[in-house]
């Protein structure tokens, strides 16, 4: 974390010395790379201050490698093959062509060695990492792997042009039954159904699904980070939020108080838990759906990349009959997983095991 934000802070000087962004931007991107954690260099370009080309420039003096302006580059399909969308999406990754052995990728950091050996594991080739801009990158990885924006956009055009009308807050006088009538309408079912698989497909841990004043909000946690990912119309609001309420088995017409359910879907072969709950806010009620996705729970401690003194001194504490373990960390840290692979660790048939939950979020057998 500290070479990342020297890292940013050079490129912020850079872009002072000649004279491409005011002291002033540069702070506010200082300020909004503190708040939200993007880099300083896709604020800057996000808002206008100052041209990707220019700052591709730059990234490339600093980082000493060749700088590739994506916008004139067409990526073979088989070669967007060899690296995972997830992949890509979750590092900003974009592979571009290969050659024998080796194969070029863009990337934003290109010196960031730990994601260019999980590359060379994954592809099985040699890395060749060149520089772009995180703003056309971001594009560009959109645009190749038909990433969720594209296809919930489609969604939600569909619905402007069908224009649906959703109960608001002061229609209350409308039944329970005309309410579930319109979240049954097929392109709110399908909005709904494609931000439940696409967040799984991503990687995400969480969904939140937020009413503000004058719009709505779909942000998706992926690496303990929030992502916006859309804003549908402000009046899909009772619609779209009536619709997760049904699936989780909800009561729609209690808005005033918070609710828990669960949504179980199937994905190709995979079925997939969904812890929802619903909080009434000032401009009506947020959901956040927790994505609990068996097949991607690793119960191998082994495979946590723990370092080896770490990983001994934990194996010792929970194998002991007396003691407590703490297992700290924020939202999306893995404190979930950590604790069901110390119980998967543990359970044998020579020992009776009763956990305290709530809520329970998966079943181990033992």
């Amino acid at each position: 974390m500290a070479s990342t934000s020297l890292e940013q802070s050079q490129i912020g000087e850079m872009l002072l010395r000649e004279n491409l962004v005011t002291r002033e931007q540069l702070d506010k991107a200082l300020k909004e790379q503190k708040q939200g954690g993007t880099r300083i260099g896709f604020s800057l370009v996000s808002a206008g201050a100052v041209s990707e080309t220019e700052l591709t420039r730059l990234l490339s003096r600093q980082y000493r490698v060749p700088a590739v302006d994506l916008s004139e580059v067409e990526v073979d399909a088989k070669i967007l093959q060899l690296v995972p969308a997830d992949f890509a999406a979750k590092h900003l990754i974009l592979p571009l062509r290969r050659v024998g052995r080796t194969l070029t990728v863009a990337m934003v950091n290109p010196t960031d060695l730990s994601v260019i050996d999980d590359l060379k594991f994954i592809t099985r080739f040699d890395v060749d990492a060149v520089v772009a801009g995180e703003y056309s990158l971001r594009m560009a990885i959109d645009k190749y792997y038909e990433i969720a924006t594209d296809r919930l956009g489609d969604l939600l055009e569909e619905l402007e042009e069908q224009d649906v009308e959703v109960v608001e807050e002061e229609e209350e006088v409308f039944s329970t039954m005309q309410l579930q009538a319109q979240v049954e309408e097929a392109p709110v079912v399908r909005l709904i159904n494609g931000f439940l698989t696409d967040a799984v497909r991503r990687g995400a841990s969480d969904i939140h699904i937020e009413p503000y004043e004058k719009d709505l909000r779909v942000r998706y946690r992926i690496d303990g980070a929030l992502q916006e990912i859309m804003k549908p119309p402000i009046r899909m609001k009772a619609a779209l939020i009536s619709r997760v309420k049904i699936l989780a088995d909800l009561n729609i017409a209690e808005r005033r108080v918070p609710q828990d359910g669960r949504i179980k879907i199937k994905i190709g072969r995979k079925v997939i838990d969904f812890r929802v709950s619903t909080l009434p806010t000032l401009f009506g009620e947020k959901i956040v759906l927790r994505i609990l996705d068996k097949g991607n729970l690793t119960l191998d401690l082994e495979k946590f990349g723990m370092e080896q003194k770490a990983e001994s001194d934990f194996l010792d504490a929970i194998s002991r009959p007396y003691g407590m373990v703490l297992v700290t960390g924020p939202t999306g840290s893995g404190k979930t997983t950590t604790l069901y692979s110390a119980l998967s660790r543990i359970n044998t048939d020579e020992v009776n095991i009763m956990t305290a939950e709530d809520p329970v979020e998966y079943n181990l057998h033992g």
